[in-house]
């Protein structure tokens, strides 16, 4: 019987998230910027005198500085890749986010790549570096 990770036990370095975490879906800076941005404008539509908060326009701001894509359908071809990787949401979104440029790269980055996989396999360098390389003509798409 799998037991409950609790919030003491969580450690995204060993891919344990509490089960809230692990139902939710992690969302990448451009996904953030996307949601924030439509968010003000519809605010924006139904009260032209509506003035967002300044920390929804810093982290908007910071979130769009930061996107790695600047197109929902990269990001989503970005993810689809990732996705057939068989790696967790929290995972796709951190190569997504931080665009790391070879397998050793993105496994010092993220950690839980480098961890045995449910059936006792590792992902090979040969393939995190596939992924990247299948990335690539997403970025800054």
């Amino acid at each position: 019987m799998a037991t409950a990770i609790t919030e003491q036990e969580e450690n995204a370095a060993e891919g344990k998230f509490t089960e809230v975490f692990q139902r939710a879906r992690a969302l990448t800076n451009v996904e953030v910027a996307n949601i924030l941005g439509k968010l003000m404008q519809a605010k924006k539509q139904d009260d032209p005198a509506y003035q967002a908060n300044p920390m929804l326009v810093k982290t908007h701001d910071y979130a769009s500085r930061f996107s790695t894509t600047k197109s929902e359908a990269a990001d989503n071809q970005m993810r689809t890749v990732l996705d057939a990787g068989g790696l967790s949401s929290f995972e796709a979104a951190c190569m997504v986010n931080l665009q790391p440029e070879s397998a050793e790269e993105a496994k010092a980055l993220i950690p839980s790549l480098d961890l045995e996989m449910g059936d006792g396999q590792h992902l090979t360098d040969d393939f995190v570096q596939g992924m990247i390389d299948e990335m690539a003509p997403y970025k800054q798409a």
